[in-house]
């Protein structure tokens, strides 16, 4: 997100650990552009990690700051070593 001047956060969902909740606010050009990735099931990092449906929620008013990683503090994230994220 941050590459391509995105604000947004992720947070893997607690009830269902393989659903992960994304928000993205910014250049729609820029939102559809990872949505289409995304979509086409291509791996989005080195672990084969993929999307296998891609939702959005209108009724969501969860703010960026409750997400486990957001664009503010990715960088302080303590990401496992062996893995490359592609998107």
């Amino acid at each position: 997100m941050q590459k391509r001047g995105l604000v947004g956060g992720a947070t893997n969902l607690k009830s269902d650990h393989n659903v992960v909740k994304l928000a993205m606010k910014g250049s729609s050009d820029k939102i559809e552009e990872i949505l289409t990735f995304l979509r086409s099931g291509r791996a989005i990092n080195n672990w084969g990690a993929r999307a296998t449906s891609v939702s959005e929620d209108p009724q969501d008013t969860t703010l960026l700051e409750e997400y486990q990683v957001t664009t503010a503090n990715v960088d302080q994230h303590n990401w496992k070593k062996n893995v490359t994220f592609y998107l």
